[in-house]
Order: C-alpha cells, then sequence, then structure tokens
C-alpha cells in the first residue's frame, strides 16, 4: 500500500483519521496506482487525514475470486487497526527512511472509498469489515444490483461506450478453464496501458490484454462466474435460466431478484453487496455519471435504496451526461485538460472530500453529525 500523509500532522503524538482506497480495474487489472483520484487524495490530505491506496489480488489469476479480494480487504484494515502500521511507519522514521512527518492512525476513524470495482472492494469493507468503516464513498461502483443481463446475458453487438466487441481467441488463456500459466500465478499489479484511440471523441485502447477481460467475461455473458468461482455449473447460465419469464430486469424488484437470489448458492452471497446491506452500514455517499454504460447508474440507484430501506445515512449524486471514470482521464491528460475537470467537478469533489471528514471527525468525537447528515440526505435526495 502507499500512503499519503495529511499536510498538518503534528509530530509523534499526532494521531489521524485516514481514508483507504481501492483501485478500479473489473477486479482484473490496475493496480494502486490505476487511475489513481489526486482530486480526492489531496483534498483529504489538506483536511488533514490521511490517504492510503491498497493492492488487492486480481482474477483469473491464480484461480482468485471476489472471496479472495474480500479476504484482502480484511487483511487491509486489519494492518492499518494493528500496532503494525504505525510501528512500521515509528521504525522508518527512526531509520531516517519515512519521507514524511511522522503520524499514527486512529484506528477508529478510517474510511474506505473507491471506484467502478474498487468501489466493491469498499462496500466488501462495509460488509465484513468489522468495526466497520468510519464513512463509504462510492464512486461508480459495481453491487446495488449484479442481477441483470448486463452480467449475465451474452452480447451480440456493441454495449459499452467507445468499445467494440472484442475476439475471445486472442484472451483464451484466460477464458474457463484457465490455461497452466494463468492458474500457477497469483498477482494483485496488472497496470495500466493504452494505445491510441480509435477515433475522434473515442477512449483509449487496452494495450495490456488483461484491461479487456471485465469487457469480454461481460460479453461473453459469464462475469459472475468469475466473481464467484461457480462455473461448474455456469452461475450465470443459471441466471439466464430463471430469468426466463421474469419481469423487466432494467426495473429491478422484488419479483424479479427473489428468484435470481435463489439461483445463488449460499456461499457465494457474501460476494454480492446487494444481499448484505443492513443497518450497521457506514454513512454512504454514492457518485456515479448517469451515461455509465460500463455501471449501469442504476447500480448505484439500487444501492442507494437498499440504504435508505436499512435506515444507513446516505445519499446519492448522479452526475448528468457523464460516462465511467468522469473524474479522472484513464490516459495521459494536459494541465489545461486537468483545470477544466477541476473547474467542471470542483463543487462535487469537495462535497466529498467534506463527507469524509465529517464521518472521520464524528469518528474520532470532534462533532455529531448523524442529525446533519440525515437532513442532508432528505434534502438532496437521489438526483443531484
Amino acid at each position: 500500500m502507499d500512503v499519503y500523509p495529511p499536510r498538518c500532522s503534528s509530530g509523534t503524538t499526532s494521531q489521524v483519521g485516514a481514508v483507504v482506497w481501492f483501485h478500479p480495474g473489473g477486479f482484473v487489472w490496475g493496480n494502486r496506482t490505476t487511475i489513481f483520484p489526486k482530486w480526492l487524495q489531496r483534498r483529504v490530505n489538506a483536511l488533514g487525514i490521511a490517504f492510503i491506496s491498497a493492492d488487492y489480488r486480481l482474477m483469473p489469476n491464480g484461480s482468485v475470486t471476489a472471496h479472495d479480494i474480500i479476504e484482502d480487504v480484511r487483511d487491509a484494515f486489519a494492518f492499518l487497526r494493528s500496532t503494525k502500521f504505525n510501528s512500521a511507519l515509528e521504525f522508518l522514521a527512526a531509520q531516517g527512511k519515512l519521507p514524511f512527518e511522522k503520524f499514527r492512525v486512529d484506528p477508529e476513524a478510517i474510511a474506505v472509498a473507491g471506484s467502478s470495482a474498487g468501489g466493491t472492494a469498499a462496500y466488501f469493507a462495509a460488509m465484513h469489515v468489522s468495526p466497520k468503516p468510519a464513512a463509504l464513498l462510492s464512486l461508480f461502483a459495481t453491487g446495488g444490483d449484479c442481477l441483470t443481463p448486463h452480467y449475465f446475458a451474452p452480447k451480440t453487438k456493441p454495449f459499452i461506450h467507445g468499445r467494440p466487441l472484442l475476439d475471445i481467441n486472442k484472451s483464451k488463456d484466460y477464458v474457463y478453464p484457465f490455461s497452466p500459466s494463468v492458474t500457477s500465478q497469483v498477482i494483485s499489479d496488472s497496470p495500466i496501458a493504452f494505445n491510441p484511440p480509435a477515433g475522434p471523441g473515442l477512449p483509449p485502447l487496452p494495450a495490456n490484454p488483461k484491461m479487456l477481460l471485465g469487457l469480454l467475461y461481460l460479453q461473453l455473458g459469464t462475469y459472475l462466474d468469475y466473481h464467484t468461482g461457480q462455473h461448474e455449473p455456469s452461475l450465470s447460465a443459471a441466471l439466464r435460466a430463471a430469468a426466463e419469464g421474469g419481469s423487466d430486469p432494467e426495473s429491478p424488484s422484488s419479483d424479479y431478484t427473489n428468484p435470481l437470489r435463489s439461483v445463488i448458492p449460499p456461499q457465494h452471497l457474501a460476494v454480492f453487496p446487494q444481499f448484505n446491506v443492513d443497518s450497521s452500514w457506514p454513512a454512504t455517499l454514492l457518485i456515479h455519471g448517469s451515461e455509465d454504460t460500463s455501471v449501469p447508474v442504476t447500480e448505484s440507484k439500487r444501492m442507494y435504496e437498499l440504504l435508505q430501506e436499512a435506515g444507513v445515512l446516505s445519499r446519492i449524486r448522479v452526475v448528468e451526461g457523464e460516462h465511467h471514470f468522469f473524474d479522472q482521464p484513464l490516459g495521459e491528460s494536459s494541465e489545461a485538460e486537468d483545470a477544466e475537470r477541476e473547474r467542471k467537478f470542483r463543487n462535487l469533489f469537495d462535497d466529498a472530500a467534506s463527507f469524509l471528514k465529517r464521518r472521520i471527525d464524528a469518528a474520532q468525537g470532534r462533532g455529531t453529525v448523524q442529525t446533519r447528515e440525515r437532513s442532508r440526505s432528505r434534502s438532496r435526495g437521489r438526483r443531484q
């Protein structure tokens, strides 16, 4: 993990809150520097909060699934909350190898955040880490409703903005049953790399073959097989069969999702956030672009509904006209482009950082924000 120190550290007795960040990449590619949210890191550091970006194991290498990623999320929080993390900082400081002023992390004041699949990892923290994180910031995350054709229906025409259908033969080693080269090695680093865009106004094309896997699994309608590890029999095939004759899958309802939930083996329910929302979840802010085709905005809308039903302090901000990763460039960007993005989304970015600050302050006993946050949730509603 990489540690970005708070700007307001005050030496050996300083105990600060922290935000743990989980990177995007469909759980199949990326690392702790991938599509890194400098806008969030800089803001929380300026507010006196440490920012910590963590790696996790990647599917499907070593037959890793979301179950393994849950273990990694738990381990990250356990390490940060143990004496080992603060002791490591003290050891490096004593050796003169700590490149910033020493501080200590308050184990009771650690929030979690992530984008796309990293947002799912943040949901995993809310589900499976105890004590719960101080707050949760989700950026266009999967997990609000995975029981839709987006995940289990084969695609015959392009379905994600700027991305053509893929040739399965170019990635066959990563398609179940895997080649020995895939199953023999566990990895947590598959860096981002791009070729030029296919045309004006389109996103750059992935050069790292692993970057195509999430799209390929969605195209094949088998993503949930890799997510759960349930290939034989195929969970996706069972979901498709159960969905036949059901109500509109694009409008989640109990009539549609209940029969699909019954198809999922009990041991795999732990990797579906939508089935694990309860009143113990931390206060949550959801952010999503209205035009997202990689992770439909209905994911965050459904998660917001579930959080509200459970009585969890929560808000959602739907950003009109925006696609996946609207907050960050996928490839290189100019200073002018960065400045324009900051200008365009400054209020949204400030809101996200302020939300984390309020909840971390409350966890450290520096104020009560529950009533205020509940009021903001009710007044702002679902679309912002």
